[in-house]
């Protein structure tokens, strides 16, 4: 295959995945406009809360799976090593739901329920069963996605995100955090039992335990999948967290609509994660370093420009968008947090790209000693002072400090660990043929 069928092949699969990603967002966004159309604003605060906690159970999701975006090209020609290690990995994924729903149990006896708040209790462990769910799900896509047959799990996507927004329309009739709790739970067994019936027949699958199992598992997370989780972990509790430790300092109006704006802004971070995706998968499978210098390059100006697009969009219109979306009695504070929420958002945008290349060429144990484990450990202590000083505001210009800090220390680290070189134009005559090739070819 020619680099630039290859090239097209890639730019294809991102552009399906980006369409499943926006599938899966409009849903769950779509339920969360209802939601705050429809419920009190005690609610709402319930949904943040829970939400904020959900991070502790996504401690566990380690996902080794996420090797295949580096290593599938190993095992695609070999059905029985490729079995072996997804029983392996599977194997896996079932103990983690385990501990899952243990640390869910947990967290709801000794947190939870002495928060004393209508509906919580259930909430939070219906958002576990989804949240795992959606593990179950990412781990399949993931092979879909390495094995570029990401326009047949978008369709899937597609027929699944329709069913669930016609069962979400029960709000609009019993409009409750029950409600929407039993909704995340049937949707979630229904779902998962779908994805995996149709990933065992598009790929042939058969469980394959062996003897060398457990040391595939083992040599998947030594190599890589720790240390991804570890590295995606701090990005999760840095874009995440600040709901919990908010909740400690702030009334329930500031946290609903704090609530609110990160939920609208984090619909920025979809396109640069799956830019990323492309980028490390296609690092994979280019065979010299000037291929995957230029393919890191331009995906790396590519990100530059949709995340200031993006931002430029939300100063322009994110008002209007979010009184369109979820109704003029918004309080007006949440413009304000969505607002500096965007900028720290599209801070950590900008690198994001760079932890594809980490993934694929630098020491991944290393960028979480010297990057990740410190900008965690600032992070969350900036939250909390800036919380506890100025409440929802201080802790949203906290986000600001503590992205720009995390992208500042990639760019750093990425600079010293790769020797690839970033042409200084935003977009070289080159760049801008091949992208004209690239949409073409998605396009055919």
């Amino acid at each position: 295959m020619s680099s630039l069928s290859f090239a097209r092949k890639v730019f294809s699969n991102t552009l399906f995945s980006i369409a499943d990603v926006l599938i899966l967002k409009i849903g769950t966004t779509l339920a969360f406009i209802v939601l705050v159309r429809l419920l009190s604003a005690e609610a709402i605060a319930a949904v943040g809360i829970a939400t904020g906690y959900l991070l502790f159970i996504s401690y566990l999701d380690v996902a080794p799976i996420r090797i295949l975006l580096r290593d599938y090209p190993k095992v695609v020609g070999d059905s029985t090593k490729r079995n072996e290690l997804l029983t392996a990995l599977f194997s896996f994924w079932c103990l983690q739901t385990v501990l899952m729903l243990l640390l869910a149990g947990a967290l709801i006896a000794f947190v939870i329920a002495p928060l004393d708040i209508q509906s919580l209790a259930f909430l939070y462990i219906a958002m576990t069963i989804d949240f795992i769910a959606l593990s179950l799900q990412s781990w399949l896509k993931i092979i879909y996605y390495a094995d570029f047959r990401q326009r047949a799990a978008t369709r899937l996507s597609l027929f699944l995100g329709i069913g669930r927004l016609a069962v979400y329309g029960l709000l609009l009739f019993m409009p409750s955090l029950v409600t929407y709790s039993w909704i995340l739970i049937a949707s979630a067994f229904g779902t998962g039992l779908t994805w995996f019936t149709a990933f065992f027949r598009s790929f042939q699958y058969s469980v394959s335990w062996h003897a060398r199992s457990p040391a595939l598992l083992l040599e998947s997370l030594k190599s890589y999948g720790l240390w991804d989780h570890l590295n995606r972990l701090v990005i999760d509790t840095l874009l995440t967290v600040d709901l919990v430790i908010l909740s400690w300092n702030a009334g329930t109006r500031d946290m609903s609509s704090y609530t609110i704006a990160l939920r609208f802004v984090s619909l920025l971070t979809l396109i640069p994660l799956q830019l990323n995706a492309a980028l490390q998968v296609a690092a994979a499978n280019y065979e010299t370093a000037m291929e995957r210098s230029r393919a890191i390059g331009a995906v790396v100006k590519i990100n530059f420009l949709v995340s200031v697009v993006q931002l430029l969009g939300i100063f322009l219109f994110g008002r209007w968008l979010m009184a369109l979306l979820f109704g003029s009695h918004v309080a007006p504070e949440a413009f304000h947090y969505m607002l500096v929420l965007a900028g720290g958002v599209t801070l950590f945008n900008l690198s994001v790209p760079l932890m594809g290349v980490i993934n694929n060429h630098c020491r991944m144990d290393k960028a979480f000693a010297f990057v990740f484990l410190p900008e965690l450990i600032f992070g969350t202590a900036v939250y909390t002072v800036s919380a506890a000083t100025f409440g929802a505001v201080g802790i949203a210009w906290g986000k600001v400090v503590a992205c720009g800090a995390l992208a500042t220390g990639l760019w750093v680290f990425v600079a010293k660990c790769s020797p690839v070189t970033i042409e200084r134009r935003l977009i070289t005559s080159a760049e801008t043929a091949l992208l004209r090739k690239l949409f073409k070819g998605a396009t055919e």
